[in-house]
Parts: structure tokens; sequence; C-alpha cells
């Protein structure tokens, strides 16, 4: 079936949306590698507050909640909500100049 194919008239009005959107070459695309499946779009923000996240973690030293909460805006909480994966094993690494015994 070629995107000559396609009657609006057929399409829901979200799929009409998505076909003006990106086009019927694409939508009718879309259909041939996703047709009959369930698929998730996520929200700009959602993908902007994953990769803050991992900004996050990458500047978290063990210690600095309150730092990092103000440099971006956020709780303590929200900050240490965040980090919790990864607090046991940065407080559990030695200090510079600290010997281990294990």
């Amino acid at each position: 079936m070629s995107a000559e194919n396609i009657r609006a008239e057929n399409l829901t009005p979200v799929q009409q949306q998505v076909a003006d959107l990106i086009g019927q070459d694409n939508f009718q695309r879309l259909m041939e590698v996703y047709g009959g499946t369930y698929l998730y779009i996520p929200k700009v923000d959602k993908l902007e507050r994953l990769s803050r996240n991992e900004q996050i973690r990458a500047e978290f030293d063990g210690y600095n909640f309150r730092p990092l909460a103000q440099k971006y805006g956020l709780t303590e909480v929200t900050i240490r909500s965040i980090v919790s994966d990864k607090v046991r094993e940065v407080r559990a690494q030695p200090m510079d100049g600290q010997l281990s015994l294990l």
C-alpha cells in the first residue's frame, strides 16, 4: 500500500495529526515498521530529566547534596533520591591518601 492509498477519513483524529505533522510518506513508513504495536513517545522533559540526573550522579562526591540542589534548582531530598544508588558506592571508596585494609 502506498501513501496515496491512505485516506484521511480512515484515520483517527490523532493519527491524522501525526500524519499531518510528519507527512503522509513518513506516516506510511511508521505504519509499516510499527503497525499493530504500542508505541510510547516520551515527553521532551523526560529525556532532559534523565540527562540531568546522569549529570548529577557524575558530579556527586558522596556529600555534596546541598550544592547540587542549589545548582540544579532541586531539593536536597530530590538529589538524595537521584543519587541513592551511588551514595554507598562513593562512600565505600577510600579517601585520597587513605589506605584500604580490604
